[in-house]
């Protein structure tokens, strides 16, 4: 009997040892979660960083109701370099995890764009009034939006006169530098890229050593935020002003 029973354990391992992912996604799309998450496990075992098997048996293990054993193939999926914040929130396997601080703290870290770098730009953030010193009583519009699940900042401008001009604002986090690229309603082109100096974000032109382009963004104590652009033509030895305005906060409508 004993002889018996040690046979079919043998076989059982040596089963599982076999398992592919073909036959573990049998059972997975057959919601059988069990099954699922045993045949995933066997491949994690034998493969400590397939991606697919770790999610997979993440959420087999959720489906099944076993919390503890879901969240450890969740941070070993994400801690794989696989792992995906968007994917794993939207997964219908963890509806019942999402309000778990465990699970929050696991995805939380994993969030795109979620570094101190990231934020450096979000004193600009808002819907404004822009005026410049030189026609204050001119008032156009400026929105600075965060898009693209917080990874970019969009800016949307408008004047009384018909110009229209946007841009897309973003940190690479390779580069470790920010990026501004814009585009207007006459066809103009400007690529800056730069970073936060002290308190100040500071983007510029660096195609031509010679001919620069620059724009700083200064917050304000009174809320308000200062846009200074400046060009240079002979590698910085002179500046002269292309515009000097201030950002003030619209009033609701």
């Amino acid at each position: 009997m004993r002889g018996a029973l040690l046979l079919m354990m043998v076989a059982a391992a040596a089963a599982q040892a076999d398992v592919t992912l073909d036959d573990a996604a049998r059972f997975f799309d057959a919601k059988q979660w069990a099954q699922a998450a045993s045949a995933y496990q066997s491949i994690v075992d034998r493969e400590p960083g397939n991606a697919l098997a770790l999610i997979r048996l993440a959420r087999s293990r959720a489906a099944n109701g076993e919390t503890e054993p879901a969240l450890a193939a969740l941070e070993a999926w994400f801690g794989s370099g696989n792992g995906a914040y968007q994917v794993a929130l939207s997964l219908p396997e963890f509806e019942a995890l999402r309000s778990d601080a465990r699970f929050q703290a696991i995805t939380e870290r994993y969030k795109p764009c979620n570094t101190p770098e990231f934020r450096h730009f979000d004193f600009w953030i808002g819907d404004w009034d822009v005026a410049a010193a030189s026609a204050p009583r001119t008032v156009s519009r400026n929105r600075i939006t965060l898009i693209n699940d917080g990874c970019t900042l969009r800016e949307e401008y408008t004047t009384p006169q018909g110009y229209v001009g946007t841009s897309l604002n973003f940190y690479d986090a390779r580069s470790k530098r920010w990026h501004q690229t814009w585009i207007d309603n006459q066809g103009g082109a400007l690529y800056l890229q730069g970073g936060l100096k002290g308190s100040e974000m500071v983007l510029e032109t660096d195609s031509d050593p010679e001919q620069i382009q620059r724009i700083t963004w200064t917050p304000l104590p009174d809320g308000r935020v200062r846009q200074h652009w400046q060009s240079t033509t002979d590698g910085g030895k002179t500046w002269s002003t292309a515009f000097d305005g201030h950002y003030t906060r619209r009033k609701p409508e």
